[in-house]
């Protein structure tokens, strides 16, 4: 037999007893035992009181007043009376107390009676659907959201509009686009939400990128999480040192949010290298542990965050004065584990190869930078090894499948890597007529074609930066160096990151300095000379 509707509304009644009131039974009011709970053979309990039914306003400021008394009868009902009290409760909670609810009722009647309250449930909800639905064309929805959300405990609405500006703007800005998911979300994020640590870092990152993006260097907030960063960064280091922590996933993440961080505000007194020092050992112990304990994709993009970070990072350093190599020989061999599998990622695209060459270059220039005055002539070896790591970069190819935007950048790169192989062994001695003068040339103006060719507000500019200067730092004519500014300038406008920014202070910086002083080696006398120590990632 097809179910017909109920046309008209069940009444109910508030003066019924409790048990009738939860069933939404109309209830005779038979006491101590009404007819339903009897026929039923249910639980009958009364309120203590009973209100007189009235559709006046009195009877409203009785309903209130019933409310509020609430509370006041909690202690002296039991459990059957406070199980048929109408409580707020939340969509959950009440999906849960409707099932068992409706799981004892059916034990305690006939299915008959229970499908037939069930149904009449139904047409209540059906015929009461209109009314929601204005009701709630009438509630402000700025009360509807509260203060301090339970899942964030002590954070205050700052940081909720800095978190979704991470989520929305800053995490976007970050990643290069290389990859349709992008690991800022999907990798730091999950782990955010279970590290006090990571969130507060993930949090003042958002806050120093919108800072710089504002051209607000005083912003309080942005200074205030920083600060608490660095507190609870510190702790964590603490912990791990004593033995209180030993997973050093959380701090090895950290620190190198801490370098991102730096980034985004654009870092000028060297902090960045600070924490790579710190990263640097973590990640090893990190390495240490099973597939079970870290996963793979975590892995593989922890690896390549950091060798991003330490490789593009070298030519900051003088390579006179300090030997230091942040990538050692086991990272780098993880690093290489990935290419066999034609690794592309979001911040060393598809060029991780020629990101692994950087430090081969940088201890072959290294021994030409200890004597300014004296030239000395190189060895079979040093020539041995100049011609390899030139034909490792000439025959890199970027993949066939990446997008033309990664595919643009990767050609870029390797000009650059050109670019820094070239005046390895030239030192800080300027021959006009050098043997590699018209190589360099020639690198040069194979990179500004490519950077022509590329939008400067496409994704893949955000990890730019190191060939961009590596690049300027050999310009000569005014229109390339116009050319240059004028891109920055848009990439700093689009992105706001703050080390956009500063690599352009570092190439006007450079670009007032007569031609002996050009190149990628003189990158961090200049540096030094302007007191602006800044990293490329």
């Amino acid at each position: 037999m097809p179910d017909r509707q109920r046309t008209t509304r069940i009444v109910r009644v508030r003066t019924g007893c409790w048990t009738c009131r939860r069933r939404k039974k109309k209830c005779d009011e038979t006491r101590p035992i009404c007819g339903g709970c009897l026929r039923n053979d249910l639980g009958c309990s009364w309120p203590a009181s009973v209100p007189e039914r009235s559709n006046s306003i009195a009877q409203d400021l009785n309903d209130v007043n019933d409310v509020k008394r609430v509370g006041e009868r909690r202690s002296s009902l039991g459990v059957a009376d406070l199980d048929g009290m109408q409580m707020p409760t939340s969509p959950a909670s009440r999906h849960s107390s409707t099932s068992s609810g409706g799981q004892s009722v059916i034990a305690d009647k006939g299915l008959d009676d229970a499908m037939q309250d069930m149904q009449e449930e139904i047409v209540d909800r059906r015929t009461s659907v209109g009314s929601i639905d204005n009701s709630l064309a009438t509630i402000p929805f700025g009360t509807l959201v509260p203060r301090t959300m339970s899942m964030l405990p002590g954070y205050d609405a700052d940081s909720y509009q800095l978190l979704s500006h991470y989520l929305s703007t800053t995490a976007d800005c970050m990643a290069n686009g290389s990859t349709p998911l992008n690991p800022f979300l999907v990798q730091i994020v999950p782990l955010a939400f279970s590290s006090d640590l990571l969130l507060q870092l993930v949090i003042t990152q958002s806050a120093a990128h919108r800072a710089f993006r504002r051209r607000d260097e005083s912003d309080a907030i942005a200074h205030s999480h920083y600060t608490k960063a660095i507190q609870l960064f510190r702790l964590g280091v603490t912990d791990f040192i004593e033995g209180k922590e030993h997973n050093p996933l959380m701090l090895l993440v950290g620190a190198l949010l801490m370098c991102f961080t730096e980034t985004a505000k654009g870092d000028m007194t060297g902090t960045i290298f600070d924490h790579l020092s710190a990263a640097n050992s973590l990640l090893v112990k990190l390495l240490e542990q099973s597939d079970t304990a870290v996963p793979r994709e975590l892995k593989n993009f922890v690896i390549e965050y950091y060798t991003y970070t330490a490789t593009v990072s070298m030519v900051s350093i003088d390579a006179r004065l300090s030997g230091q190599l942040f990538l050692n020989f086991d990272l780098e061999q993880r690093a290489r584990e990935l290419l066999t599998t034609q690794y592309v990622g979001n911040l060393c695209g598809c060029w991780l190869e020629l990101l692994l060459l950087i430090p081969c270059i940088f201890d072959l220039g290294r021994q030409w930078m200890m004597d300014d005055a004296q030239a000395i002539p190189p060895t079979a070896d040093d020539i041995a090894m100049f011609a390899s790591i030139q034909a490792q970069i000439l025959r890199w190819s970027p993949y066939p499948t990446v997008i033309p935007e990664v595919y643009l950048a990767g050609s870029i790169f390797q000009q650059a890597m050109l670019i820094y192989l070239y005046t390895s062994l030239g030192g800080y001695q300027y021959a006009p007529d050098g043997i590699y003068k018209g190589l360099v040339e020639n690198a040069v103006t194979e990179a500004m074609g490519y950077l022509d060719e590329l939008s400067p507000q496409a994704r893949i500019n955000s990890g730019l930066c190191w060939p961009i200067a590596v690049v300027g730092s050999c310009l000569s004519a005014p229109t390339q160096k116009e050319t240059l500014r004028t891109r920055l300038i848009d990439m700093s406008c689009h992105f706001g990151l703050g080390n956009m920014h500063r690599t352009l202070q570092l190439l006007e910086a450079m670009w007032l300095l007569p031609p002996s002083e050009a190149g990628p080696w003189n990158i961090c006398r200049t540096m030094q000379q302007n007191q602006i120590w800044i990293s490329f990632a």
